[in-house]
């Protein structure tokens, strides 16, 4: 059975200064497999009564992904106040499914999987662990345990940790005798990005794409606009990361235009916008509202040029809304989406 690539020095103390800086500190033990007192210990097990493709990083990951999906009725308590018994299996769905979610921001969900019984149905989960499902509760308990996640406090330590233990796995550093996988066991580019996108154009890396932007909550990162969800944070990347296949080059608002076409189907404009003094031809008024003009499902200030690429006529004195309307920021790649010009989410 071969080792898990995340097995390794460096690997474990990320997942030890995640664990901490949430409060909890990890033990090895021979007398548990995983286990936590809910209050400061998360106890796991030695390497002698672990399976071989297992780590410390994955079960110390798979424990805080149980205190996430229980919340505070659980913390406190001994092994998040679960049993294994049938009437919790539903609940440990679910917290395989918010590690599915979270994992999979980084290109790290396979390796994430558990090595418990309950393989299977971390293996048979769809694309989107979170996604409605009527036919299992877990679904829904787990889409709630990811909100409040992306709205907590943990979600950057957490989020540090996977995205540093993908750049170990990535580089294929961490472990003394290099015995870390395939994943890690040369110098060539993996198959995946960092975050499980296909790898795209060779010779290109994120600091050269369009959607690598820096911010978030607390101290500003680089992170994948791609990789966001509707509301919240991309992942953590990192600028030499190899490009993967939704990689773009920076955006020539002139040739593009997706936020101008079927993006979108309306343009307010303030009554004191020069605009409306500027271009009365292009003007309508709506009730209360003016807007700009609309030819079809396009603005009427659009014009399409040969191979496909289109302008504004009107770019130099645009409207404030279309000035304030970011280049690669959030709504940009959303109008590109929605014109077919960028790839819709995993």
């Amino acid at each position: 059975m071969p080792r898990s690539p995340l097995s390794s020095p460096i690997v474990d103390e990320l997942w030890r200064n995640a664990a901490s800086r949430l409060g909890y500190r990890v033990v090895r033990t021979d007398a548990a497999y995983a286990s936590s007192d809910g209050t400061s210990i998360i106890e796991i097990g030695t390497d002698e009564i672990l399976d071989e493709d297992d780590a410390l990083a994955q079960l110390v990951f798979h424990e805080l992904c149980h205190a996430i999906t229980e919340g505070e009725s659980g913390r406190g308590r001994a092994d998040w106040g679960l049993d294994n018994i049938p009437e919790h299996v539903t609940r440990e769905h679910a917290c395989l499914r918010l590690g599915a979610a979270i994992a999979s921001r980084h290109g790290l969900r396979a390796l994430m999987a558990p090595t418990t019984p309950y393989r299977d149905y971390y293996q048979e989960l769809p694309a989107d662990p979170v996604a409605a499902d009527a036919s299992d509760p877990a679904a829904s308990l787990a889409a709630e345990a990811v909100a409040r996640f992306d709205a907590s406090s943990w979600r950057e330590p957490i989020e540090q940790a996977l995205a540093d233990s993908a750049r170990c796995v990535w580089r294929g550093v961490g472990n003394s005798d290099d015995a870390i996988g395939e994943a890690g066991a040369s110098s060539d580019p993996p198959a995946l990005h960092p975050l499980g996108f296909e790898l795209g154009p060779q010779g290109e890396t994120c600091a050269s794409c369009a959607w690598l932007y820096v911010g978030g909550r607390g101290t500003p990162v680089a992170r994948c606009r791609h990789s966001a969800p509707p509301n919240g944070d991309g992942a953590r990347t990192a600028p030499e990361h190899p490009a993967c296949v939704r990689w773009e080059a920076p955006l020539d608002c002139q040739a593009c235009g997706a936020c101008c076409r079927e993006a979108y189907h309306s343009v307010t404009v303030s009554v004191r916008d020069p605009v409306v003094w500027q271009e009365p031809d292009l003007i309508e008024r709506n009730g209360h509202r003016f807007e700009i003009r609309r030819a079809g499902d396009r603005c009427a200030a659009l014009e399409e040029k040969p191979r496909g690429s289109f302008s504004c006529m009107i770019y130099e004195h645009r409207p404030r809304t279309c000035r304030e309307f970011a280049a690669n920021g959030r709504h940009c790649l959303d109008a590109r989406r929605r014109v077919g010009l960028a790839v819709g989410r995993r």
